[in-house]
């Protein structure tokens, strides 16, 4: 396999939001350009996080309009909430990086 490369990356894309509502408690907002990929692991990471009360998005409609996420908590302030959300999922890839490389290099 000559040709085989170990090297191998992934491309980052910044997502944009437009915020519809924040309150002390609650965080509703735009997500351009995701889909449910995205959400659904946003969305499984914010549920494990403390103070999470609800954490869920809807697509008004999947061809003409971007999905809305909302965020509700009991204890933390919901932008706070979604950083370490973020952040879990940051560390989440880059073990599963880490795992992918080292697998690859057991195997050549």
């Amino acid at each position: 396999m000559d040709d085989y490369k170990k090297e191998w990356s992934v491309g980052v894309f910044l997502t944009q939001v437009k915020i519809i509502r924040k309150k002390e408690s609650l965080l509703e907002f735009e997500v351009i350009g995701e889909d449910h990929t995205f959400l659904s692991m946003l969305r499984e990471t914010l549920k494990d996080q403390p103070g999470v009360l609800f954490a869920a998005y809807r697509f008004p409609h999947p061809l003409l309009e971007n999905p809305i996420f909302y965020l509700q908590t009991s204890s933390t302030d919901p932008v706070k909430a979604l950083q370490q959300a973020a952040d879990d999922i940051i560390h989440k890839c880059d073990d599963l990086t880490n795992i992918f490389e080292q697998t690859l290099s057991d195997s050549v």
